[in-house]
């Protein structure tokens, strides 16, 4: 079989092999290219529009986590109306954390309609939680939270999306 027809071959003057490319084919490449290339150029300006999917805004949990800073910095001097605070004093063994979480089951027994949602609430007592104790550490000097510190624990709709919320607010020692 004769594979010559596709492609054709000379040798030049020293004998090395010349391929030659039809004119069609550089043409359509040279379009290919500037094309490509014009594509590049306007993506880049932002002339091609591409609907995205909408940003999604910060978590609910992190929603809650601000306003609890913003109210520990006196951003904020009220929590929303139906917050409650709920104190609790810590035993030997507990942190901020596993008392926001007891108030938290507390509450669920007590309003079955309305649950916090567990997942939404460890992300958000979590994060108040370290935030809380950095600030206790901070303002007090002691490195770790002693037995018999108060935490006040905040349970309502904190960041108005509606839903309860939970996280901790304050923690202060009282032996002092």
């Amino acid at each position: 079989m004769n594979t010559e027809r596709f492609t054709s071959q000379n040798n030049n003057e020293d004998d090395r092999p010349v391929i030659e490319i039809p004119k069609s084919v550089v043409k359509i490449g040279a379009v290919a290219l500037a094309t490509l290339g014009v594509a590049g150029i306007a993506n880049t300006l932002g002339l091609f529009y591409s609907p995205k999917s909408p940003e999604k805004g910060p978590s609910p949990a992190h929603q809650v986590a601000q306003v609890v800073e913003d109210y520990s910095n006196g951003v904020i001097t009220e929590l929303p109306e139906d917050t409650e605070i709920h104190t609790v004093t810590l035993e030997e063994g507990e942190n901020p954390t596993s008392a926001a979480e007891a108030a938290m089951e507390e509450y669920n027994e007590e309003n079955p309609e309305n649950k916090i949602d567990p997942n939404e609430a460890r992300s958000s007592v979590y994060e108040t939680a370290i935030y809380m104790e950095d600030l206790y550490k901070h303002e007090t000097g002691n490195t770790g939270i002693r037995p018999e510190a108060t935490v006040d624990v905040a349970i309502g709709d904190i960041n108005g999306d509606g839903q309860p919320s939970i996280a901790v607010t304050k923690i202060e020692d009282k032996s002092k």
